[in-house]
């Protein structure tokens, strides 16, 4: 019979408070709300409790605000008693990454970003959070700094964040090209992708049965629908089938499963299950007449039309 773990029920009380109080600033009534509701303790307390608790962690060390009217008459961890030090190195490249993943414009990114920041000054010595405030304002001054900015889809992609956050279907209209007809297809919003310069959005398209990667820079509207959104089902399927040399050696991706083998004529079938079709056709367009994409049509489809753009070139 395995031996039950005893613990101080004092203790992991102090503790879920240190827990929460690194996390974000709370009153007594909020403190005592998460008491209540977390499964190992489940009860109130009074106020005198509380700060006794409070207080229990101030004599061990860590530094916590006294509440008062400028921070609402909270309690929040400013320092811990136990640091950890950063060189100089490290602290310029936490301010590289704060430059670039304000440059991608999601905002929830940033605000998590941001969250872990004032978390890590918590844990470091004052100097250092000195110096770490110096090269994130030199970072924002800096307009040489190598990465990718995408000001210019600043809007669109907080929209598009916003639509996601309804998880609603969309109605996404866009060209390929200034000559190209417009286009229209119904999206389930999955996430936003950086490639170099170009921004996409990543979504699923019911009728089609696929993921899809559009660029930011040929949707022309984004509409919310009234359905909501069901990116719950597995992925469909795309089937491929590789021959001669290359079937003998090839080791399957993720998400990808052999099939089939034919022993005699050295070929596999093999089933991918891969949410950006793009990158997908892009590898297998490598594998030359080695590889024939079996299913879905549409993606055979789309296939058998990047070949002939190819063989286009050499009229």
């Amino acid at each position: 019979m395995t031996k039950k773990l005893k613990v101080s029920s004092t203790a992991y009380r102090i503790l879920l408070l240190l827990l929460h109080l690194n996390e974000d600033r709370f009153n007594v009534s909020q403190l005592n709300e998460i008491f209540s509701k977390d499964a190992q303790v489940a009860r109130y307390f009074s106020k005198d409790v509380i700060l006794k608790y409070i207080s229990t962690l101030r004599v061990a060390g860590y530094k916590i605000t006294k509440p008062c009217l400028s921070n609402k008459y909270t309690y929040e961890l400013e320092k811990s008693p136990v640091l950890s030090n950063f060189n100089e190195r490290q602290l310029k490249v936490l301010a590289i990454m704060d430059s670039y993943i304000k440059s991608l414009h999601q905002i929830k990114l940033i605000e998590k970003y941001q969250s872990f920041l004032k978390k890590l000054q918590k844990i470091i010595p004052d100097e250092q959070v000195q110096l770490l405030n110096k090269e994130l304002l030199n970072q924002n001054e800096n307009p040489e700094a190598d990465y990718f900015r995408h000001e210019h889809y600043a809007e669109l992609i907080k929209k598009i964040e916003s639509l996601k956050k309804d998880k609603c279907r969309v109605s996404i209209k866009y060209k390929l090209s200034e000559e190209a007809e417009e286009k229209q297809v119904i999206f389930e919003l999955k996430n936003i992708k950086y490639d170099k310069n170009e921004v996409y959005i990543s979504g699923y398209s019911p009728v089609i049965g696929q993921t899809q990667l559009i660029k930011l820079g040929q949707i022309i509207d984004a509409k919310q629908l009234p359905t909501q959104s069901q990116y719950n089902q597995i992925l469909s399927p795309v089937i491929f089938k590789l021959k001669g040399n290359l079937a003998k050696v090839y080791r399957p991706y993720e998400n990808e499963k052999v099939v089939y083998s034919g022993e005699k004529s050295y070929s596999i079938t093999v089933t991918a299950y891969i949410e950006d079709q793009d990158i997908l056709l892009n590898r297998l367009l490598k594998y030359g007449d080695s590889c024939e994409v079996l299913y879905p049509k549409n993606t055979r489809d789309s296939m058998v039309k990047i070949i002939g753009k190819t063989l286009n070139n050499y009229e």
